[in-house]
């Protein structure tokens, strides 16, 4: 008998799927444009229109990330609600654009997952969504505000648009989630640890079902302007964005950030089955680690504890995993390190594995990435397809040995699959999903 069936752990599912992202502002339309191995990276729209950039910028200073232009979440409300309360006005006027992106993930999975929240025990109900930044572009203003025209320019509603945790709790607010309301803030790992995190939640009993992800909204100057000045973003491709993300390529330079959000809800199986829900998959299996290492250098050993732990988690081997979305952000230290330890990992079935990044199309979404990778991660499975690597003209030659299904999807019968994340601060998580067959 397993240990899970022993400790009485309750089976957990994943229901509904939402996603807002510079390729889509729904899942369809997003996976989609994957499959056809579209880039959504793009010139930054609002640092040309505001003429906010360059702030005496070198000429290298990278114009370039995955924006979401034509946001407007009013109109996603109108859509999806055919109604637009007075309650709603107020929360779009109040809110940064991270807990907006969230707001609208979160309505596209709970009306994918076919809840009638109204016929379910809201203290049962709990929300996790994660960011890396939380609301640094109302920050970035208000601060902008105060050398310019004084502290009474500044919103009195600053504190709550900025802080990380005010896009779970409008979650919370919105959908009447009265169960675990709560927020992470553990850099690119973020997204993956709350549906790790949430995933728990189920599985031990202190909650029925979880809305869980990530949410970012960190295309603005000044957050930019510190990640090139760690020399960690791609440069040289601003009159050609769609070729800047190229994980594991031998020329790759740097990441592309993004941003966007992505929404799981999960559920406990047997609540699930009563309701007679779609399944898109079963999470199985959630790793998180510490490199103690540096502060942002990863570490091959700290990534490998961290598989290993999802992996006996979910009580399966390494040679049972049929495909991994890597974290595969396209730094050089980054993606060699993730290599390596899956290389090591799954010597012995390297034959039969697939590996795609996919942040080559949608750049990086820090905080968000592992939730939108873990949905793209499900999907795989679902259809029984792996999306492509793109811009993947040369392997690098220290990353080599994997199959990294290079410019087109493919397809593949996808029974287990991993999706990784990790972060700064030597934060890792790691979550395993299963084709649900009962």
């Amino acid at each position: 008998m397993s240990i899970k069936r022993t400790m009485g752990l309750r089976r957990v599912v994943v229901t509904g799927l939402g996603m807002v992202t510079s390729m889509g502002l729904d899942v369809p339309t997003v996976w989609q444009k994957l499959l056809a191995g579209q880039s959504g990276v793009r010139r930054i729209k609002a640092f040309d229109e505001k003429l906010m950039m360059p702030y005496r910028a070198p000429e290298d200073f990278p114009m370039i990330g995955g924006e979401i232009v034509g946001f407007d979440l009013k109109q996603i409300l109108q859509a999806r609600k055919n109604e637009v309360t007075k309650e709603d006005i107020k929360q779009i006027k109040y809110t940064d654009r991270f807990t907006q992106f969230a707001l609208a993930a979160s309505l596209e999975a709970i009306q994918d997952s076919g809840l009638n929240l109204e016929e379910e025990d809201p203290e049962r109900a709990g929300v996790i969504i994660a960011s890396g930044m939380g609301g640094v572009s109302s920050w970035e203003e208000s601060m902008l505000k105060l050398i310019a025209e004084g502290v009474r320019r500044v919103s009195p509603f600053l504190v709550p648009k900025m802080i990380p945790n005010l896009a779970a709790g409008n979650v919370s607010i919105s959908f009447k989630a009265k169960g675990p309301n709560i927020a992470l803030s553990t850099a690119c790992a973020a997204g993956s640890h709350a549906i790790g995190m949430a995933f728990r939640s189920v599985q031990l009993g202190e909650a029925d079902l979880m809305a869980a992800g990530g949410s970012e909204a960190a295309l603005t100057p000044l957050t930019i302007t510190g990640f090139y000045r760690m020399g960690a973003l791609a440069t040289g491709y601003n009159d050609r964005p769609e070729v800047a993300s190229r994980p594991f390529e031998v020329k790759r330079n740097g990441f592309v950030m993004s941003e966007g959000a992505g929404v799981l809800v999960l559920e406990a199986l047997d609540h699930a089955l009563r309701r007679g829900a779609n399944i898109y998959a079963e999470i199985i299996g959630f790793g998180m680690t510490g490199d103690a290492h540096h502060i942002t250098d990863p570490h091959m050993e700290g990534a490998k504890r961290c598989m290993r732990l999802a992996l006996r988690d979910a009580e399966i081997k390494p040679e049972e995993i049929d495909y991994v979305n890597p974290h595969a952000t396209s730094t050089q230290v980054g993606d060699n390190n993730e290599a390596n330890a899956l290389k090591e990992l799954f010597h012995n079935a390297t034959s039969h594995l697939l590996v795609s990044g996919t942040k080559s199309m949608t750049g990086h979404l820090l905080g968000a990435a592992g939730a939108v990778e873990a949905i793209f991660t499900i999907l795989s499975i679902r259809d029984g397809v792996v999306p492509p690597t793109i811009n993947l003209n040369e392997v690098d030659p220290k990353c080599a040995g994997l199959d990294y299904v290079p410019h087109q999807a493919r397809k593949a019968k996808v029974r287990y699959a991993m999706s990784n994340s990790f972060g700064f601060g030597g934060t890792n998580a790691c979550l395993v999903f299963k084709h649900f067959d009962g």
